[in-house]
């Protein structure tokens, strides 16, 4: 990925956090957008990173999608069941945040509201529409496998 240094700072930077959120668009971000939904599934690099990050101490991970929950914890192969893991309408990542105690959150093509706080790291994507305004940009599925691997190696250290 040619990700900008000021991303993999923020990233340092959030991964050392108290408690931290990862809030992932489950369509264009951790499966590639492809046409038909029905036949979306996640990156496996992706969810594996996420299974790692499920299973850190104060790290909560929400999947992001309108799918019923059932349906992506099939596409996306996750160990949700360990307590980490939560599949979240977009407009319910707010309230996770509350309810987890987060005190930073990383959005993977998910636009937080209220305006994200300064220790937040919002990251858009290329495919996804209305992501454009986050303040880092990735192109696609595999850069944000890569920057969720980043993430998960810089959380264990913590």
């Amino acid at each position: 990925m040619d990700a900008d240094d000021e991303l993999w700072s923020a990233l340092d930077k959030v991964a050392e956090t108290p408690r931290l959120l990862v809030a992932c668009a489950f369509d264009g971000a951790l499966a590639a957008d492809e046409g038909d939904p029905a036949h979306a599934r996640a990156e496996q690099q992706s969810s594996e990173a996420l299974n790692v990050l499920i299973a850190l101490p104060a790290t909560t991970v929400a999947v992001v999608s309108e799918r019923p929950t059932d349906e992506v914890a099939e596409l996306m192969f996750l160990s949700g069941a360990k307590g980490g893991g939560r599949v979240v309408a977009p407009e319910g990542v707010d309230a996770l945040r509350a309810e987890v105690g987060a005190t930073a959150v990383v959005a993977v093509g998910v636009l937080p509201d209220p305006v994200p706080g300064d220790d937040d790291v919002v990251i858009g994507l290329a495919t996804i529409l209305g992501t454009e305004d986050a303040p880092y940009q990735v192109e696609d599925v595999d850069d944000v496998a890569e920057l969720l691997e980043e993430l998960a190696s810089l959380r264990r250290r913590v």
